[in-house]
C-alpha cells in the first residue's frame, strides 16, 4: 500500500468508515471498496506545469546533477563545499549543461572557501557555499529549489483538479457499472490541507463536472483533516 493509500485509509476510518477492503479487484481500480457498493480512486494532488506532474522535472534532473557532482574529483580535496540547485522550466539535463557544471567545479575548486553563485543559462543556477566539514567527496549536494512552485494554493488546487478528476475519470470508466457510488480522495501535496473556509471557496469555484459522486481533499501531513467538496 502507497503512502498516499494510508493517508487515505486512516482518513475514512477517522470518519467512522468500517470494513475499508484495499484492491478488492486485485490490482486495478478501485483502490478501496467500502461495504460493496462505495469504489475509491486515491491520488495525490500535486502541481502540474504544462499539464504533466511538477516533480517530475525534478526526479529527471536533480539526481543526475547530484551524481556529477557528487563524483567529481579524484578524493585528493582538502576541503568540502555545499551545492544548492535551482532551477525552473523548461529544463533538460544535457552534454552542455554537464560539460559547464564540471567547468565551474573545477573553477571553483581554488575558490572552496567562498560562496558563490553560478548561472549556467536562464533556467539553472547552483549555489557553492563553504563547509567547515571535510566529507569524502569534494562537492555535497545541499538543497534545491523549485521556482515553478507556489502561487496562489486554491488556484493551483483548482488547475490540478481539473486535469486530475478527467485522468480518473478516464481510468474507472470501464468499471463504472460495478459500483453504485465512486468517490475520489486527493492527498493534498500542494495546499497540505484546507480549512473549511477554502474547502467552501473551492467548491464555489468549480465549474465543470466532476465525475464523481463525492471528491475529498485530505492533508498529506495530517491523515484526519480533511473534507468534501
Amino acid at each position: 500500500m502507497k503512502r498516499e493509500e494510508k493517508i487515505a485509509q486512516t482518513y475514512f476510518e477517522s470518519l467512522g468508515f468500517q470494513n475499508i477492503i484495499f484492491e478488492p479487484k486485485g490490482n486495478r481500480t478501485p483502490d478501496f471498496e467500502i461495504g460493496k457498493n462505495i469504489a475509491i480512486e486515491v491520488r495525490r494532488l500535486n502541481q502540474f506545469y504544462n499539464e504533466k506532474p511538477i516533480e517530475k522535472v525534478a526526479f529527471n534532473l536533480i539526481p543526475k546533477i547530484v551524481n556529477q557532482i557528487e563524483s567529481f574529483g579524484n578524493g585528493s580535496h582538502n576541503s568540502s563545499a555545499f551545492i544548492g540547485i535551482k532551477y525552473k522550466r523548461p529544463i533538460n539535463y544535457n552534454k552542455k549543461i554537464k560539460k559547464k557544471i564540471d567547468c565551474i567545479l573545477e573553477y571553483h575548486s581554488n575558490e572552496m572557501q567562498n560562496h558563490k553563485v553560478y548561472k549556467i543559462n536562464k533556467n539553472l543556477e547552483i549555489n557553492i557555499f563553504p563547509s567547515e566539514k571535510k566529507f569524502d567527496v569534494q562537492y555535497h549536494f545541499g538543497s534545491s529549489a523549485d521556482f515553478n512552485e507556489g502561487g496562489f494554493v486554491l488556484g493551483n488546487i483548482y488547475n490540478s483538479l481539473k486535469l486530475i478528476n478527467a485522468e480518473k475519470a478516464d481510468k474507472i470508466e470501464p468499471f463504472k457499472s460495478e459500483y453504485k457510488t465512486w468517490w475520489l480522495a486527493l492527498i493534498d501535496n500542494i495546499g497540505n490541507g484546507l480549512s473549511k473556509s477554502e474547502l467552501l471557496q473551492l467548491r464555489e469555484s468549480i465549474d465543470f463536472d466532476l465525475n464523481f459522486d463525492k471528491v475529498f481533499i485530505i492533508s498529506n501531513l495530517n491523515p484526519k483533516l480533511g473534507g468534501e467538496i
